[in-house]
């Protein structure tokens, strides 16, 4: 339908010399800006300020994360297990890009612990491709 986008939209507004660098960025890359800067932003490494705040808020994030994991598995323990297809597809989707983000950080912030971060896997998420996620989502439905 006209004027209907399948995904919502994220904007933001760069300063003139951030889109500058964007733009020059993107265009030496060979890839659509919009493909640069998804890319940028899934495969950068995550600083994280070290704030109560925010470390309340990946407390919060990885304590619900469990909570939920453990109502899983006690439903498919019991062969009760009650998720619709579209609410299995989300908390797929969500639950992926959480552990995805928590690795992250957690191999970013590997210096706190006298740890080097793991180089070997730096950019596993890029070999990945986020296309396969969106594909294997995408069989999840159809085969419901």
């Amino acid at each position: 339908m006209p004027g209907k986008h399948k995904n919502p939209t994220i904007a933001f507004r760069p300063s003139g010399w951030q889109r500058a660098l964007i733009e020059e960025r993107a265009a030496m890359s060979g890839h659509y800006k919009k493909d640069f800067i998804a890319r940028s932003c899934i495969y950068s490494n995550i600083v994280v300020v070290g704030n109560q705040v925010n470390i309340k808020r990946i407390v919060d994030a990885l304590q619900e994360m469990q909570c939920t994991m453990k109502e899983i598995v006690r439903q498919l323990q019991s062969g009760d297990f009650s998720l619709s297809g579209d609410a299995y597809k989300e908390m797929k989707e969500d639950f992926l890009a959480m552990a995805i983000t928590a690795v992250d950080i957690v191999n970013g912030a590997a210096y706190l612990f006298d740890k080097l971060p793991d180089t070997d896997n730096q950019h596993w998420k890029a070999d990945l491709e986020i296309e396969q996620f969106q594909e294997m989502l995408e069989q999840d439905n159809i085969g419901e």
